[in-house]
């Protein structure tokens, strides 16, 4: 029987093979894919390393074994998103993005949300909607701090595994659908004053407006939209977790983290409805593997 968390950490080797192949395949390669091939093979040593790590002795079922090789694979994804930066422009040029189509079926389908939502409304709704975006950030660690004190540790790994899988599945899929997003393309298209592309507001939008527009996010990478896949993740867990509290507290915080990725303009209603349908394929999957 396989140690809690191994398949958590077995895991990152297809991501780490495919972004390698990423790199080998590309029609424009970066200059960074030494630097990527490196990372990627020290990710498979030490994840397959982690894995195995004390199998058949008492250490190797210790708590802090066991929540290494929960956590890690977890903070690996996070800073894999910057790793995935050199990977968006692999098969496209540089400039190409598939803006402009998305943003006419956005408008036949929606009525292009992102255009509209934020134009004119005051600071304090700026702010608002900010927190909300911001509250993403504490999702993950929510949910390790409920199942770690319920003692639930088969249930950790499910999550955490659900969770490593729509992340990889989102920057895997970056390089294929290279997209800006509206904060930038909507002003490249005319539709909004470069002037009014930045939200105003205070902490909250502050602290996110200095994230957005600096080279932290990815320019090309808002397709499918890895915030909604997590956020229907932490949605599905928290009623998991915290039962109907956990519904009405997770419902009423998810929902507005949405509205928030549209009001800000860090994505178009389709990214949000294809990052949400990765993040329910994902848990489907991680329950299948690790639940039965």
């Amino acid at each position: 029987m396989m140690q809690t968390g191994s398949l958590l950490c077995l895991w990152t080797v297809p991501f780490a093979v495919v972004n390698s192949l990423y790199h080998l395949t590309a029609r424009f390669p970066s200059p960074q894919r030494g630097r990527s091939h490196a990372f990627n093979l020290v990710t498979v040593l030490f994840f397959v390393g982690l894995a195995f790590a004390g199998a058949g002795a008492a250490w190797g079922e210790s708590q802090a074994m066991m929540m290494a090789r929960l956590l890690l694979p977890i903070l690996y994804y996070w800073y894999a998103y910057a790793h995935a930066g050199p990977t968006l422009h692999l098969f496209h040029p540089s400039e190409f993005a598939y803006d402009k189509p998305l943003i006419r079926a956005e408008q036949k389908l929606f009525g292009n949300p992102s255009l509209w939502l934020a134009r004119n409304r005051p600071k304090a709704l700026h702010e608002f909607m900010q927190f909300f975006y911001w509250s993403y950030f504490f999702f993950i660690p929510a949910l390790c701090v409920g199942l770690y004190l319920q003692g639930d540790f088969q249930r950790f790994e499910a999550m955490a595994l659900a969770v490593c899988l729509a992340y990889a599945m989102s920057y895997l899929t970056y390089p294929w659908t290279p997209l800006w997003g509206p904060r930038w393309a909507l002003v490249d298209e005319g539709l909004l004053p470069d002037d009014e592309k930045v939200l105003p507001g205070y902490f909250f939008a502050n602290f996110m407006n200095r994230i957005i527009w600096s080279d932290t996010a990815h320019k090309g990478g808002a397709m499918p939209s890895a915030h909604s896949a997590i956020c229907i993740i932490f949605m599905i867990w928290c009623v998991r977790v915290w039962g109907p509290a956990g519904a009405v507290a997770g419902g009423f915080i998810g929902t507005f983290m949405f509205i928030s990725t549209v009001y800000a303009r860090y994505h178009y209603v389709i990214d949000v409805i294809v990052g949400t349908t990765i993040g329910i394929a994902t848990v489907y999957l991680a329950d299948l593997m690790i639940l039965g």
